[in-house]
């Protein structure tokens, strides 16, 4: 690995437990100064915000286990902003996830990921150089970048979206296809975010001034408009396990730790780590090797697990266990790969029943997630104590 990468590769380590231990020290030292920081993108490395979206995006660690940290000794209400932040990429989920067609119309576009070359203006072309080369971007940045890429240098968001897809190592086809409609005045119909330089003078405490530079009055394009209905046939309710047949377990980049949970609950099984390297393969290099080296990673701690490359070899894997049950994280929009009927079907053909798997911080909070934010966010106290936070 060049040093360069190296460089990116040590802010997000590898090791679960090196991530837990990171945020403990996070917590103790910074987490109470979230919501007066957390806006500031002074530059890698971040140490003002957690980080840890690479790692809650593959569940590598839990929504459950951050907050059980952050609230030893904090209240509620004075991680406010913290807690909400948790919950927005929950939200996100659980909104796309009534409404599919919108990640459908989304990744059937043409719209190629589009490299957006120097382009003069500083702080953007910095904060292309600095996703390229850590794979990561301040949120702030994230949405001051998008509303540039779509409103200055008049490049469709789809294109944008794409390029962020190729390069972050947290994407996730809730929160990355939803942040760029919000940029774009899709997700709130005509409002649209506009990137100020003198906001961004302000927030990057004056690395960056783009006065004159900007496009700070965007005008919103009502021919971009489409409704979505929303559709609640989604499975809240996990199948029933059966106690008397050969259970086996499938954790991949969907659910990194689904093997943890389960083992909590005292299911017995037989377990997999799964990792297709052809697929999603217009992921940058970057991402790759950080994928590749969680599950590396994983492949060395959990000794008793087999390793599987591919659906077919998988298969095999199934039946040499004579496994009648085969258990998969499920798979919300934008993340389907087992979830499709080919593949069902040729399990059912070996007598093996596939069952998707939806952790409880989910099933509680989707069925919240069908209009705004603020609907959602009334029901965090809620949410908080039937996952047993508070």
């Amino acid at each position: 690995m060049d040093n360069e990468n190296q460089k990116a590769y040590d802010k997000f380590p590898f090791c679960r437990e090196d991530v837990l231990t990171n945020f403990e020290c996070y917590s103790r030292k910074q987490l109470k100064l979230y919501s007066s920081k957390r806006n500031f993108d002074l530059g890698s490395p971040h140490k003002d915000v957690s980080k840890l979206s690479p790692y809650l995006r593959r569940r590598l660690i839990s929504e459950n286990e951050v907050l059980h940290i952050a609230l030893r000794k904090n209240t509620p209400s004075s991680l406010e902003k913290f807690i909400q932040e948790i919950f927005w990429r929950t939200y996100w989920r659980g909104w796309l996830e009534m409404r599919p067609n919108v990640y459908q119309d989304y990744a059937d576009s043409s719209s190629e990921a589009d490299f957006p070359g120097k382009t003069g203006i500083k702080c953007f072309d910095h904060w292309t150089e600095e996703l390229m080369e850590t794979g990561y971007l301040h949120n702030h940045a994230r949405m001051w970048y998008a509303s540039i890429w779509i409103f200055t240098l008049r490049k469709s968001w789809l294109s944008g979206a794409n390029f962020f897809k190729d390069h972050l190592l947290d994407w996730c086809p809730a929160s990355n296809t939803l942040g760029w409609r919000w940029v774009a005045g899709l997700q709130t119909r005509g409002k649209i975010y506009s990137a100020k330089s003198d906001n961004i003078k302000l927030f990057t405490n004056n690395r960056f001034f783009p006065k004159g530079e900007l496009n700070e009055n965007p005008v919103f394009d009502e021919s971009m408009w489409k409704t979505y209905e929303s559709s609640s046939n989604i499975p809240y309710e996990n199948q029933n396990l059966p106690t008397d047949e050969n259970i086996g377990l499938i954790i991949n980049k969907n659910d990194l730790t689904l093997n943890r949970y389960l083992s909590e609950k005292q299911i017995e099984f037989e377990g997999c780590i799964f990792h297709d390297p052809e697929y999603q393969n217009s992921k940058s290099a970057s991402v790759q090797k950080f994928e590749s080296g969680l599950i590396d990673q994983l492949c060395l701690e959990l000794k008793n697990f087999h390793f599987c490359r591919s659906k077919k070899a998988l298969t095999s894997w199934a039946k040499s266990k004579k496994i009648k049950c085969l258990i998969f994280p499920f798979e919300t929009v934008g993340n389907k790969y087992f979830m499709e009927n080919k593949f069902i079907n040729e399990l059912r053909s070996q007598n093996i029943e596939a069952i998707f798997y939806m952790r409880d911080w989910d099933r509680y909070a989707f069925p919240h997630a069908n209009k705004g934010f603020f609907p959602f966010k009334k029901n965090i106290s809620d949410l908080l104590e039937r996952n047993g936070l508070i």
